[in-house]
């Protein structure tokens, strides 16, 4: 097992409301990174009708090596301001973990996006991680940015 960590922030002109529209919509990540998020299906929500599981597909590539990982994930909507997605093993002997956690702070006219992600994945020994955990974070943050901003999702 191999741990991973990454983290990246962004400053968007956009309210706290906006953005936690945007990061708590997770249907729509595969629009706005689809480099990295293929596919995103919310499963189930909550009475409030934002989303409590989904299950997704992410294709991460590291030099000549690439690994698509489906993945079911709960979802945790918090307001004014938190995302996190985590990793739910598919049975009790399953120790690889996958969390992403968004926070939005308000600061002035500005608001802080900051995305964190932790991982423990089962990958070979020789495979170099290095800062692909940073890398990963800050890929997330410079394509959700211009969509907080009000801008259009990449094609």
């Amino acid at each position: 097992m191999k741990r991973l960590h990454g983290e990246a922030t962004a400053i968007v002109e956009a309210t706290s409301a906006q953005c936690l529209s945007v990061l708590a919509a997770v249907e729509g990540y595969p629009r706005w990174y689809p480099d990295v998020v293929r596919e995103a299906e919310v499963l189930a929500t909550g009475q409030d009708g934002l989303p409590t599981r989904a299950q997704v597909k992410l294709h991460v590539s590291r030099g000549p090596l690439e690994k698509d990982f489906r993945l079911l994930m709960e979802v945790c909507v918090e307001t004014p301001g938190k995302v996190t997605l985590t990793r739910i093993p598919h049975e009790a002997s399953d120790e690889e973990t996958f969390q992403v956690a968004w926070e939005i702070e308000e600061r002035g006219q500005n608001r802080h996006v900051r995305l964190s992600v932790d991982a423990c994945l089962a990958v070979p020994r020789f495979l170099p991680l290095g800062s692909i955990g940073d890398e990963l974070a800050a890929g997330f943050v410079s394509a959700v940015a211009p969509v907080l901003q009000g801008g259009p999702a990449p094609l």
